[in-house]
Protein backbone atom coordinates (compact mmCIF):
# COMPACT_ATOMS: atom_id res chain seq x y z
CA UNK A 1 0.00 0.00 0.00
CA UNK A 2 2.76 2.43 0.95
CA UNK A 3 4.55 1.75 -2.34
CA UNK A 4 1.34 2.50 -4.27
CA UNK A 5 0.85 5.68 -2.25
CA UNK A 6 4.46 6.76 -2.94
CA UNK A 7 4.03 6.11 -6.66
CA UNK A 8 0.89 8.19 -6.61
CA UNK A 9 2.73 10.78 -4.49
CA UNK A 10 0.15 10.50 -1.72
CA UNK A 11 2.50 10.00 1.24
CA UNK A 12 1.64 8.29 4.52
CA UNK A 13 -1.79 9.93 4.82
CA UNK A 14 -2.62 8.80 1.32
CA UNK A 15 -1.48 5.27 2.14
CA UNK A 16 -3.68 5.30 5.23
CA UNK A 17 -6.63 6.46 3.15
CA UNK A 18 -6.09 3.74 0.54
CA UNK A 19 -5.76 1.11 3.28
CA UNK A 20 -8.99 2.32 4.94
CA UNK A 21 -10.89 2.23 1.65
CA UNK A 22 -9.71 -1.32 0.91
CA UNK A 23 -10.32 -2.45 4.50
CA UNK A 24 -13.90 -1.11 4.42
CA UNK A 25 -14.65 -2.21 0.86
CA UNK A 26 -13.87 -5.93 0.94
CA UNK A 27 -16.23 -6.94 3.78
CA UNK A 28 -18.78 -4.35 2.70
CA UNK A 29 -18.92 -5.70 -0.85
CA UNK A 30 -19.20 -9.26 0.50
CA UNK A 31 -22.17 -8.16 2.63
CA UNK A 32 -23.91 -6.25 -0.19
CA UNK A 33 -27.18 -7.52 -1.64
CA UNK A 34 -29.75 -6.42 -4.17
CA UNK A 35 -33.01 -7.27 -2.35
CA UNK A 36 -35.03 -9.95 -4.16
CA UNK A 37 -37.83 -10.43 -1.65
CA UNK A 38 -39.19 -9.62 1.79
CA UNK A 39 -39.46 -11.87 4.85
CA UNK A 40 -41.89 -10.93 7.65
CA UNK A 41 -41.09 -11.76 11.27
CA UNK A 42 -42.38 -11.12 14.76
CA UNK A 43 -40.04 -10.14 17.58
CA UNK A 44 -41.09 -12.92 20.02
CA UNK A 45 -39.06 -11.24 22.76
CA UNK A 46 -40.41 -11.48 26.29
CA UNK A 47 -40.86 -8.18 28.12
CA UNK A 48 -37.82 -7.06 30.08
CA UNK A 49 -38.00 -6.85 33.89
CA UNK A 50 -37.30 -3.11 33.68
CA UNK A 51 -40.37 -2.77 31.40
CA UNK A 52 -38.39 -1.13 28.61
CA UNK A 53 -40.18 -1.30 25.30
CA UNK A 54 -38.91 -3.55 22.53
CA UNK A 55 -37.53 -1.54 19.62
CA UNK A 56 -34.71 -1.77 17.07
CA UNK A 57 -32.03 -0.84 19.63
CA UNK A 58 -33.16 -3.59 22.02
CA UNK A 59 -33.26 -6.13 19.17
CA UNK A 60 -29.79 -4.95 18.11
CA UNK A 61 -28.57 -5.62 21.66
CA UNK A 62 -30.16 -9.09 21.73
CA UNK A 63 -28.69 -9.97 18.32
CA UNK A 64 -25.25 -8.70 19.44
CA UNK A 65 -25.44 -11.09 22.41
CA UNK A 66 -26.35 -13.92 20.00
CA UNK A 67 -23.26 -13.15 17.91
CA UNK A 68 -24.90 -11.57 14.85
CA UNK A 69 -22.82 -8.96 13.08
CA UNK A 70 -22.12 -7.53 9.67
CA UNK A 71 -19.54 -4.90 8.82
CA UNK A 72 -21.00 -2.62 6.18
CA UNK A 73 -19.39 0.56 4.88
CA UNK A 74 -17.68 1.61 8.08
CA UNK A 75 -20.25 0.42 10.60
CA UNK A 76 -20.94 -2.80 12.49
CA UNK A 77 -24.58 -3.92 12.53
CA UNK A 78 -25.86 -6.57 14.92
CA UNK A 79 -29.60 -6.41 14.26
CA UNK A 80 -30.46 -9.01 11.65
CA UNK A 81 -33.54 -7.20 10.32
CA UNK A 82 -33.67 -4.26 7.95
CA UNK A 83 -36.78 -2.77 9.58
CA UNK A 84 -38.67 -3.01 12.86
CA UNK A 85 -42.30 -1.90 13.15
CA UNK A 86 -43.42 -0.76 16.59
CA UNK A 87 -47.00 -1.17 17.91
CA UNK A 88 -47.82 2.47 17.11
CA UNK A 89 -46.81 1.92 13.46
CA UNK A 90 -43.43 3.64 13.72
CA UNK A 91 -40.95 2.08 11.30
CA UNK A 92 -37.39 1.94 12.60
CA UNK A 93 -34.35 1.13 10.50
CA UNK A 94 -32.14 -1.82 11.30
CA UNK A 95 -29.52 -2.81 8.75
CA UNK A 96 -29.32 -0.81 5.52
CA UNK A 97 -31.41 -2.25 2.69
CA UNK A 98 -28.35 -3.30 0.68
CA UNK A 99 -26.64 -4.99 3.65
CA UNK A 100 -27.12 -8.76 3.81
CA UNK A 101 -29.58 -9.68 6.54
CA UNK A 102 -29.29 -12.21 9.36
CA UNK A 103 -32.94 -13.17 9.75
CA UNK A 104 -33.71 -16.25 7.61
CA UNK A 105 -31.04 -18.76 6.67
CA UNK A 106 -30.79 -19.05 2.90
CA UNK A 107 -32.97 -15.96 2.44
CA UNK A 108 -30.75 -13.18 3.75
CA UNK A 109 -30.81 -11.46 0.36
CA UNK A 110 -34.43 -10.71 1.25
CA UNK A 111 -35.29 -7.65 3.31
CA UNK A 112 -36.24 -8.66 6.84
CA UNK A 113 -39.12 -6.81 8.49
CA UNK A 114 -39.90 -7.51 12.13
CA UNK A 115 -43.13 -6.51 13.88
CA UNK A 116 -42.86 -6.08 17.65
CA UNK A 117 -45.05 -8.69 19.34
CA UNK A 118 -45.39 -12.45 19.58
CA UNK A 119 -48.30 -13.55 17.42
CA UNK A 120 -48.01 -17.26 18.24
CA UNK A 121 -50.99 -18.66 20.18
CA UNK A 122 -48.78 -21.51 21.42
CA UNK A 123 -45.87 -19.35 22.68
CA UNK A 124 -47.88 -16.32 23.76
CA UNK A 125 -51.41 -17.50 24.58
CA UNK A 126 -52.31 -14.67 26.99
CA UNK A 127 -49.99 -11.83 25.97
CA UNK A 128 -47.25 -12.32 28.56
CA UNK A 129 -44.71 -12.00 25.75
CA UNK A 130 -46.18 -8.87 24.19
CA UNK A 131 -48.89 -8.21 21.64
CA UNK A 132 -50.84 -11.28 20.57
CA UNK A 133 -51.89 -9.81 17.23
CA UNK A 134 -50.40 -6.99 15.17
CA UNK A 135 -52.01 -3.60 15.71
CA UNK A 136 -53.86 -1.88 12.88
CA UNK A 137 -51.07 0.73 12.85
CA UNK A 138 -48.45 -2.00 12.41
CA UNK A 139 -50.38 -3.57 9.54
CA UNK A 140 -50.79 -0.20 7.78
CA UNK A 141 -47.08 0.51 8.20
CA UNK A 142 -46.17 -2.98 6.97
CA UNK A 143 -48.38 -2.61 3.91
CA UNK A 144 -46.93 0.83 3.08
CA UNK A 145 -43.35 -0.36 3.61
CA UNK A 146 -43.83 -3.50 1.51
CA UNK A 147 -45.44 -1.50 -1.31
CA UNK A 148 -42.56 0.96 -1.28
CA UNK A 149 -39.89 -1.75 -1.21
CA UNK A 150 -41.71 -3.77 -3.88
CA UNK A 151 -41.80 -0.80 -6.22
CA UNK A 152 -38.18 0.18 -5.53
CA UNK A 153 -36.76 -3.32 -6.07
CA UNK A 154 -39.45 -4.81 -8.38
CA UNK A 155 -40.33 -7.48 -5.82
CA UNK A 156 -43.43 -9.48 -6.82
CA UNK A 157 -46.04 -10.21 -4.14
CA UNK A 158 -45.08 -13.90 -4.37
CA UNK A 159 -41.66 -12.98 -2.96
CA UNK A 160 -43.18 -11.40 0.17
CA UNK A 161 -43.09 -14.29 2.59
CA UNK A 162 -43.54 -15.15 6.23
CA UNK A 163 -40.49 -16.54 8.01
CA UNK A 164 -42.34 -19.86 8.43
CA UNK A 165 -42.67 -20.07 4.61
CA UNK A 166 -38.89 -20.51 4.32
CA UNK A 167 -38.13 -22.30 7.61
CA UNK A 168 -40.29 -25.25 8.63
CA UNK A 169 -38.82 -25.13 12.16
CA UNK A 170 -40.52 -21.86 13.07
CA UNK A 171 -44.05 -20.55 13.44
CA UNK A 172 -42.85 -16.94 12.89
CA UNK A 173 -44.61 -14.52 12.53
CA UNK A 174 -47.14 -16.66 14.40
CA UNK A 175 -50.49 -18.25 13.62
CA UNK A 176 -52.31 -15.03 14.58
CA UNK A 177 -50.51 -12.95 11.95
CA UNK A 178 -53.09 -12.26 9.19
CA UNK A 179 -50.86 -13.27 6.27
CA UNK A 180 -53.59 -14.00 3.70
CA UNK A 181 -55.44 -10.74 4.44
CA UNK A 182 -52.15 -8.82 4.38
CA UNK A 183 -51.18 -10.21 0.96
CA UNK A 184 -54.53 -9.04 -0.44
CA UNK A 185 -53.60 -5.44 0.46
CA UNK A 186 -50.61 -5.54 -1.86
CA UNK A 187 -50.63 -4.83 -5.60
CA UNK A 188 -50.32 -8.08 -7.52
CA UNK A 189 -47.73 -6.76 -9.98
CA UNK A 190 -44.67 -4.50 -10.12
Amino acid sequence: MLLLAKRLQLGVLGASLIFAIVAFSIPSLRNTIHPVGIIIHHAAVPPFPDRRAIDSSVIDEIHRERGFHAFYWGRLYHIGYHYVILPDGTVQSGRPEHCQGAHAEGYNSYIGICLVGDFSSRDNPNGERGLTVPTAAQMRALTDLCRSLSERYHIPVGQILAHKDVNPNTECPGDRFPLAAFRKTLPQHF
